[in-house]
């Protein structure tokens, strides 16, 4: 059986959603970063790193978006969640990439301009500037996604959860009324709310 930890609209979102695209058995474990959760004991011993997700997979535990998301892919091949070979794999890897390394950073000092600024006038500062850094990603995203309607083009793959998590961030109220319109991407979030794998997740979750 495998067992999801994750925080309800976190990056884990992407590896829940992806669970139920995927049809496998597992159970979830809410991790809740509100009360530190992720810092506990228990929790750290099968994630040192103190974040979420984690998958536990038997006496093992993987970490990370990007290693959930095709490990889950592996696992049920016939639904062919993500490409397996040449430069559909490669175009693949790059989105998981860039979604974790570029995209989820870009939110950062929206929502932790503590980790990035000890005083009040240092935070603010950190969020104007990073207000202006994701407007810029959110508008290449937008762009490069175009009509889609998926992430890869005509079909659904599990780069598509994960792209789905930071539309959603992006719809936060702390940012409501200082981004640009960004038409594909919220095209693009209503068809994944009314994919059934999406809306379970969300469900699960209490974001429904």
């Amino acid at each position: 059986m495998l067992k999801l930890y994750y925080n309800p609209g976190s990056c884990s979102l992407a590896s829940h959603a992806a669970l139920e695209e995927a049809g496998l058995p597992y159970e979830a474990e809410l991790i809740d970063l509100t009360q530190n959760a992720q810092f506990s004991d228990a929790y750290r011993q099968k994630n040192p790193w103190a974040r979420v997700p984690a998958l536990q997979i038997g006496d093992d535990v993987l970490t990370e978006n990007i290693a959930i998301l095709n490990h889950i892919a592996e696992l049920v091949p016939e639904k062919a969640l993500l490409p397996t070979e040449g430069l559909a794999r490669a175009r693949a890897l790059e989105w998981l990439a860039l979604l974790s390394s570029t995209v989820h950073v870009a939110f950062r000092p929206i929502f932790r301009p503590g980790r990035l600024a000890e005083t009040a006038e240092g935070q603010k500062d950190v969020a104007a500037t990073g207000l202006n850094s994701l407007k810029s990603v959110l508008a290449l995203l937008d762009e490069r996604l175009g009509k889609g309607p998926y992430v890869l083009g005509d079909k659904f793959s599990l780069c598509d959860p994960y792209l789905f998590v930071f539309v959603f961030w992006a719809r936060r109220p702390i940012l409501e009324g200082k981004l640009d319109p960004l038409p594909n991407l919220d095209a693009f979030a209503e068809r994944m709310r009314a994919r059934p794998s999406i809306s379970a997740a969300l469900a699960q979750e209490g974001l429904a």
